[in-house]
C-alpha cells in the first residue's frame, strides 16, 4: 500500500473476505510497547480491530537465540555485528555491552548478538525519543562485564581503554528521562568498588502530598551505616507501567534497587506484579511463602492471603531478622520492602547488614554457555582452555533431559592461585588483616619499649624483634598478595570466555548467560 501503517491495515482489515483477522507478532513481554499484552490481545484503540496473536510473550532473550541457532533459522546479519536490537537507522547503534575489550580475541570490534549475557541491555543500542545520537553510547547502560562506569557528583560516564570519554551532565540527563513520570533525587559520589544502590519509592500518597516520606532517609541512613552508596532515589505513582519502567530503568545504572510500598493485597498494591513483568518472570504460588502465612494466618487461606504469596517464579525468601519474622522477598538483584515506615525501617536496617555481607564479597562474573554439541565433541578443547586459564574455574555439564541443548559450560573467576582447602578470599583477607593489626600492636609495644629503654639506658631495639616485625610485615603482605581483585577476576573470566567460543565447534554455541543456574 502506498499508505501508512495504520491505514494500510485498515484497507487490509475492510477488504478482507474474514470477518476477524488476526496478526501473528513477535512481542515479548520486555518490549516497550508490550504493555499488558497476554498471547491473545486485541489491537490497539488507534488501529482498525484485528487480533494481537503473541507466541513468544513470555520468552526472554536467551529464548530467542537459543530457538534461533538451535534450527538454524535464517536472521539480519546486523545481528552479527554487534547490533541486538533494530530499529531506524536514525535510532540503532551497536550494543556497547558487546564491545570486545582487550584480552577477547576476535577479528571484529563487537561480539554477535547471542553472545550478549546481560539480556537486560538488549535495547542499550537504541537511541530513545529523550537523548540524541551522540549521547547514546556512554548514557545508555552501565555493562558489567565490558564497560567500566564511573559515577561523581556532576557527570556519569562510560569509559573504554583506548577511547574517548564523553561526558553528560547528570543534572541535565536526570531532569529529561524522568521529569515526565516520577521524582528523582540523584547522589552519585561512589568509587570505584563501591555498591550502588537505588531506591524506588512506590505510592501516589507520596506524590500527592498526603503522607510525609521519611523512608528515604532511613535507607541512607541504614546503607551509609554499612558502607553502602544510595546513589539514586525515585518517587513514582501506583501505575505498573510506570514502575517496570522505572525498575528496567534503574536495573541500568544501580547493582541494587530497593522498593518501598505497593505490597499487600489491594487493587493498588502493583509492586509485585510490576517486578514480575519488568524481570519476564511470571507469577505462581510460592510454597514456602504460603506455608509462612498459614503457620502466622491459620488455615485455610483467603484469596487475599493468596494473593500476598503469588509471586515471580524467580523469587527467593531471606529471613534476615530470624525465621519468624516477616520474610524480605529477593528478585535477583531487586529487594521488595513494605512501605509503613516502621516496618520499612526494620527491614532496611536487617537488609544492609546483609547487603555488606553478601554483594561486597566480590564474586567474579560468572558465564554460562549453552551448546547444541554433546560433550564429548568439546573435551579435547576443553582440556585446552582449562590448562591455559588456571585461574578461571571452568565445569562441563552434559544434558540428557532436554531435546533444546546438549551442553553447558560454566567459568567463574578463582578467588586465589593458592588458597588453603576450604578457605575464601573474604577468611583470607580478615586474617590478612588481623596478622596487619597483630604486627601494629607488636610495633607499637616495642615502639613504647624501645623509649621507656632510650630513657633508662640508651639500649637500641633488639635485633629479634626488628626481624619479627620484618616476619609479620611479610606474612600480611604475602597473604593480601594472593587474593585476586574483581577486576583481575573478571580480565580472567572473560578471556577464558573468548578462548573458549574461539575454540568451539561452528554453530555450536547457543546463547551465553550470565547466570550459573545449570537449566
Amino acid at each position: 500500500f502506498n499508505t501508512s501503517f495504520r491505514d494500510g491495515l485498515q484497507v487490509l482489515v475492510e477488504t478482507s473476505q474474514q470477518k476477524q483477522l488476526a496478526f501473528v507478532l513477535g512481542t515479548r513481554t520486555s518490549d516497550p510497547n508490550a504493555n499488558s499484552q497476554g498471547q491473545f490481545s486485541p489491537s490497539s484503540p488507534y488501529m482498525p480491530p484485528f487480533m494481537r496473536v503473541n507466541p513468544i510473550i513470555t520468552w526472554n532473550y536467551g529464548n530467542v537465540w537459543n530457538f534461533l541457532r538451535k534450527y538454524k533459522l535464517p536472521y539480519c546479519i546486523l545481528y552479527d555485528q554487534g547490533y541486538t536490537s533494530l530499529g531506524t537507522v536514525q535510532d540503532t547503534l551497536r550494543c556497547p555491552a558487546l564491545l570486545r575489550q582487550e584480552g577477547e580475541k576476535g577479528s571484529d570490534d563487537y561480539w554477535p548478538a547471542f553472545m550478549l549475557t546481560d539480556w537486560e541491555q538488549e535495547r542499550a543500542g537504541r537511541v530513545t525519543s529523550t537523548t540524541t545520537r551522540n549521547d547514546n553510547t556512554h548514557m545508555k547502560n552501565k555493562p558489567p562485564s565490558l564497560l567500566v562506569c564511573q559515577y561523581d557528583t556532576t557527570t556519569l560516564k562510560h569509559q573504554k581503554d583506548e577511547t574517548t570519554t564523553a561526558t553528560t551532565s547528570g543534572t541535565t540527563l536526570t531532569s529529561t528521562l524522568y521529569s515526565q513520570s516520577s521524582s528523582t533525587v540523584s547522589m552519585t559520589e561512589a568509587g570505584p568498588n563501591t555498591t550502588i544502590v537505588g531506591l524506588l519509592i512506590i505510592g501516589d500518597e507520596i506524590l500527592k502530598g498526603l503522607c510525609s516520606d521519611t523512608n528515604i532517609f532511613s535507607a541512607a541512613a541504614a546503607l551509609r551505616s554499612n558502607g553502602l552508596l544510595l546513589s539514586k532515589v525515585v518517587v513514582v505513582s501506583d501505575e505498573q507501567e510506570v514502575i517496570v519502567n522505572e525498575i528496567q530503568r534503574m536495573e541500568q545504572e544501580v547493582d541494587v534497587i530497593i522498593t518501598s510500598g505497593g505490597v499487600g493485597a489491594t487493587h493498588d498494591d502493583v509492586t509485585i506484579h510490576s517486578v514480575s513483568v519488568a524481570l519476564s518472570s511470571p507469577l505462581v504460588y510460592h510454597e514456602e511463602l504460603g506455608e509462612f502465612i498459614k503457620k502466622k494466618m491459620g488455615l485455610p487461606l483467603t484469596s487475599a492471603q493468596i494473593k500476598m504469596a503469588t509471586l515471580p517464579k524467580i523469587s527467593q525468601l531471606r529471613y534476615l531478622s530470624g525465621p519468624e519474622e516477616w520474610p524480605t522477598l529477593q528478585c535477583r538483584n531487586i529487594y521488595v520492602l513494605p512501605g509503613v515506615p516502621k516496618y520499612f525501617k526494620n527491614k532496611v536496617d536487617a537488609l544492609a547488614s546483609y547487603l555488606i555481607r553478601t554483594v561486597l564479597l566480590e564474586r567474579s562474573v560468572t558465564y554460562k554457555v549453552v551448546l547444541s554439541v554433546d560433550e564429548t565433541r568439546i573435551v579435547e578443547c576443553l582440556n585446552e582452555i582449562v590448562d591455559k586459564h588456571p585461574y578461571v574455574s571452568i565445569g562441563s555439564y552434559p544434558v540428557l533431559d532436554q531435546p533444546d541443548y546438549k551442553t553447558l559450560i560454566t567459568l567463574e573467576g578463582k578467588e586465589g592461585p593458592s588458597l588453603f582447602p576450604g578457605e575464601t578470599r573474604v577468611t583470607l583477607r580478615r586474617r590478612s588483616e588481623s596478622l596487619i593489626r597483630q604486627q601494629q600492636q607488636e610495633q607499637s609495644i616495642n615502639n613504647n619499649s624501645k623509649l621507656t629503654s632510650n630513657r633508662s639506658s640508651s639500649v637500641p631495639m633488639t635485633t629479634t624483634s626488628f626481624s619479627n616485625s620484618i616476619r609479620n610485615n611479610s606474612v600480611a603482605s604475602a597473604l593480601s598478595g594472593i587474593v585476586f581483585t574483581k577486576e583481575e577476576m573478571d580480565l580472567h573470566v572473560k578471556m577464558a570466555l573468548a578462548d573458549l567460543v574461539d575454540r568451539l565447534p561452528d554453530g555450536s554455541v547457543l546463547r551465553v548467560d550470565n547466570s550459573d543456574e545449570l537449566k
